[in-house]
């Protein structure tokens, strides 16, 4: 593996578990220096203590990227610790399962908190400090493209990150900086255990998924090239494709899918 990234700097939200954690290794491992942020600061802490002992720069900070006051503060100690801020992966993110008709909204407004103002709030915190070349990375979901029941409030918090995605990419495009969103489907993360419910709801059946290494592997390319779009399997794409040219018969498909 090159070190195509050396002498950038990439922030890493939900940087404590997961597709951040795989993430974060993943971009020190081409040569970035690390920012390490989430609410688990002791993970953050043996991570970073993991990536400095292989040879890596890391620094874990303490962040809530739903406090706007939170995320500035990473900000300023990521540019003033490190010397510049290059790349931006937006990965924290909180699930949430339930029927529309049962959802609490107070749990729908905490995930829109989490998986779309908390990476309003970083990018407009990093922005002021990002030059030509910057990488601005959203890691959104292949269900931020086509709702699926009994999780549509999480989608929507997906398909909004998208639509600030869409909007940004031209915005920014005049200053050289890319802005990407990467769409994972099912992985094999903590993700589901972790995510709030509505009641004790069965999903049905769902793919093995792909590891958080496989996805992580793909932010990392993106934090070198700057694509649009990035899928992580074939048959994400495809899923996609498939709903995109069928609806009416992906609504039939996952009907049947949804049934208690």
């Amino acid at each position: 593996m090159g070190r195509a990234l050396k002498g950038k700097v990439a922030v890493v939200t939900g940087a404590s578990s997961g597709i951040g954690e795989a993430t974060a290794r993943e971009l020190a491992l081409r040569g970035a220096s690390v920012v390490l942020a989430s609410r688990a600061v002791d993970r953050l802490e043996a991570l970073q203590r993991e990536i400095s002992a292989s040879g890596g720069v890391a620094l874990a900070v303490e962040t809530d990227v739903s406090d706007r006051g939170s995320v500035e503060a990473m900000v300023r100690r990521a540019v003033a610790e490190l010397g510049s801020l290059d790349v931006l992966v937006n990965n924290a993110g909180l699930g949430l399962s339930g029927r529309i008709a049962e959802v609490r909204t107070e749990d729908v407004r905490h995930v829109f908190e989490v998986n779309a103002i908390g990476p309003l709030n970083c990018i407009q915190s990093s922005l002021a400090h990002m030059g030509e070349g910057g990488r601005i990375i959203n890691v959104s979901s292949v269900v931020g493209r086509r709702a699926i029941p009994k999780v549509g409030a999480y989608c929507a918090s997906k398909f909004a990150l998208n639509a600030l995605s869409d909007a940004l990419r031209v915005e920014v495009a005049g200053r050289g900086i890319s802005v990407t969103s990467v769409y994972p489907g099912t992985t094999r993360t903590s993700f589901r255990e972790n995510s709030r419910r509505t009641r004790d709801e069965k999903r049905g059946w769902r793919p093995k998924g792909v590891t958080p290494e496989r996805v992580a592997q793909k932010i990392a390319d993106a934090a070198e090239k700057g694509p649009r779009d990035v899928y992580v399997t074939v048959p994400d794409r495809l899923f996609i494709a498939g709903v995109t040219l069928l609806p009416g018969l992906a609504d039939r498909v996952l009907r049947a899918w949804a049934k208690d």
